[in-house]
């Protein structure tokens, strides 16, 4: 028969949606830094799962991607950036 229009959307489910709020959340709890670092990435790893979609034209899960990419800005950013961040704060405001 004839393929099914519907059958050939990109469907998110609402467990994916929490997942990445979660993260996105919970990084805002440890400064601005973190929340962009997560957001993006999670916007990243969105984008890179539906280039993967087109390529390999299957089902693929929307988290793997996203969440790996978050996890890891997430901890680069508050172990390396915040610190530094933090320090420029301390040392007062730079003139030029």
């Amino acid at each position: 028969g004839m393929p099914d229009p519907a059958d050939n959307t990109i469907k998110l489910g609402l467990g994916d949606f929490i997942f990445y709020s979660v993260l996105v959340s919970k990084a805002a709890e440890n400064g601005f830094a973190s929340f962009v670092a997560c957001f993006m990435s999670i916007l990243t790893g969105l984008g890179g799962t539906l280039v993967l979609l087109a390529v390999y034209h299957h089902a693929l899960p929307a988290l793997p991607i996203s969440i790996f990419l978050a996890v890891i800005m997430f901890v680069c950013v508050f172990y390396c950036m915040e610190p530094w961040i933090q320090s420029l704060w301390r040392a007062g405001p730079f003139y030029v």
